[in-house]
């Protein structure tokens, strides 16, 4: 009883030593950029955005009301990394656990990457509590499969796919190690209380248009496939377990799975690495996609550890080695004044300031993969501003949410590597240029609409193309300041064309008015080879082309 009673206290005690790292590495770190992205979502809360589901703008919703800055966006994902320790340590069964709450903590930080999103927000930092409640309640649903487990499951399940897309995956590999659930009625109406849970997001994906699955699934860029990806893929599993990643890895795969629960901890771990490992062939893979195989990593090796004593004595001199890079990596992300190397939340200092007294205060408008640029500025300042998609670079929750409407009108500066304008700042290896724009005006929201799957043009030669206008705002448009582009594309989305269309007799376009347009430009000399599509793009003063057209695919006349 005394050591059980010692044990708990010292869980307790590593608990709340965990949260207190987190808590002031939180406070003295500056956001990341996607931080600061995410924090934009969270000002308005929706079912859904651009990007990926909501639950990472209702983890900074609820760090707001505890706290102002940097603590206003991470403080509940501390709090849900205190919970994902509590639920993890209570996921591993052995009958002298308690003897080893020490080896738990080192396993812990021996899987180095898991430790990110204790103090960081991103759509991970929910995804991996959720991953371990679902483990908890499906570990309990094998035992008992009870109303409060069932409900457990569908909420979990549901809390997965409101974190990240990548919840699906969990839930697929679980039911393929046990494919009897799939007789079980309880797991049924687990799935279906979790869809319905799930339904306000997909109907805001339907009133939308399905923005996030064209983006995944379409619009982003597919890569020819590059050995260099299929590498990156295996350093990245490496990575996200650190130096420990031998001990790690080798424990799990030799530790055998005694029952249904720990045999859907195998599925997880290699589905996830086979699958993204797929991917890869089309994709560069990120780290974090698989950030979900941490929790069955360190469940089964825990066990394993305790087990083979010499391969404990490895992880103790590992992991504390480990321990001491990882409190090393803290500090330098804390403080840039000793740290070597410049790191990303390092940046922001710098420009951010310098560009707010460089632009006198004036709303920002930032254009080119500039949604995190206008999201940090934007957090550090409390400016407005404002991302302006172009083709040449990705649409954003910028495109959804109507930050434009804020700016027309106003004496703005735009800022962009690709404008042809005066130097304004320096970030770190990237040059952003300024244009000021005085009463800044634009709709970018219009419709060019080519109604055909295909256009059929010869290299060098005059081409005539038809397409629906639709001004869809209330205001007249007059086209002051805004000239019609022609931009040809490859399959994955770099331009490599882009050419000026004439309008003949352009007149002013009446609020939610549908014009028939038509466009007269010299076809570039394409190589009969190349796969291309064709859209058309309303070019903003002297700023980039925009997405307002569809694409078609381009044939070349024999």
């Amino acid at each position: 009883m005394k050591l059980k009673l010692k044990s708990k206290y010292q869980f307790i005690f590593f608990v709340i030593l965990f949260f207190l790292i987190n808590f002031f590495q939180s406070k003295y770190t500056r956001l990341f950029e996607d931080e600061a992205y995410y924090w934009v979502w969270a000002q308005n809360l929706s079912f859904g955005y651009f990007d990926h589901p909501p639950m990472v703008a209702l983890w900074i919703k609820i760090s707001s009301y505890f706290f102002d800055n940097e603590l206003g966006v991470r403080f509940f994902s501390i709090i849900s990394f205190t919970f994902l320790l509590i639920i993890t340590w209570k996921l591993i069964d052995f009958k002298n656990k308690q003897n080893y709450v020490w080896l738990f903590f080192l396993l812990i930080i021996s899987v180095a990457f898991i430790n990110v999103f204790g103090f960081i927000t991103t759509p991970d930092t929910p995804l991996i509590l959720f991953v371990a409640l679902f483990l908890y309640c499906y570990k309990k649903f094998l035992q008992n499969n009870n109303w409060l487990y069932t409900l457990g499951l569908g909420f979990s399940m549901a809390g997965m796919l409101y974190s990240k897309y990548h919840g699906v995956l969990v839930i697929f590999f679980v039911i393929l190690s046990n494919l009897s659930l799939l007789k079980n009625k309880r797991f049924w109406i687990a799935g279906l209380f979790g869809f319905l849970m799930f339904l306000p997001h997909l109907q805001w994906q339907f009133v939308n248009d399905f923005p996030s699955f064209r983006y995944h699934l379409i619009d982003r860029g597919k890569e020819p496939y590059k050995f260099e990806n299929t590498l990156l893929h295996i350093v990245n599993q490496i990575a996200i377990v650190g130096i420990t990643f031998p001990l790690v890895y080798y424990a799990f795969f030799k530790e055998k799975a005694v029952d249904l629960f720990e045999r859907s901890l195998k599925y997880i771990v290699i589905g996830f690495i086979i699958f993204f490992f797929l991917s890869t062939y089309k994709s560069k893979p990120q780290a974090q996609w698989t950030i979900a195989i941490t929790i069955p990593l360190i469940i089964l090796s825990f066990r394993y550890f305790i087990d083979h004593q010499k391969a404990r004595k490895w992880l103790i001199i590992l992991g504390s080695i480990q321990f001491l890079i990882l409190i090393i990596a803290r500090v330098f992300l804390a403080n840039e004044n000793i740290s070597p190397i410049k790191l990303e939340p390092h940046i922001a200092k710098t420009w951010v300031n310098e560009l707010k007294e460089k632009t006198n205060g004036k709303p920002i408008v930032f254009m080119n993969y500039s949604y995190r640029n206008a999201s940090v500025y934007r957090f550090y300042t409390g400016i407005k501003t404002h991302s302006l998609s172009i083709v040449r670079g990705r649409k954003s929750q910028y495109d959804l949410e109507n930050f434009e409407k804020n700016m027309q009108g106003d004496n703005v500066v735009a800022i962009s590597t690709l404008i042809d304008g005066p130097l304004y700042v320096l970030k770190k290896d990237s040059k952003l240029y300024g244009e000021k724009i005085n009463n800044y005006t634009t709709f970018q929201r219009v419709t060019c609409t080519i109604p055909f799957e295909q256009i059929l043009l010869t290299p060098g030669q005059d081409y005539i193309v038809e397409f629906e206008f639709h001004n869809t705002y209330s205001n007249d448009i007059s086209f002051e300041n805004i000239s019609f582009k022609g931009i040809f594309q490859e399959k994955r989305n770099k331009i490599l064309y882009e050419v000026p269309l004439q309008i003949d007799n352009l007149t002013a376009v009446k609020g939610k008015e549908k014009r028939k347009m038509t466009a007269k430009f010299i076809a570039p000399k394409i190589e009969q080879n190349q796969e291309i599509t064709f859209r058309i793009g309303l070019q903003f003063y002297d700023l980039s082309a925009g997405f307002q057209g569809n694409k078609v695919n381009v044939k070349l006349k024999k």
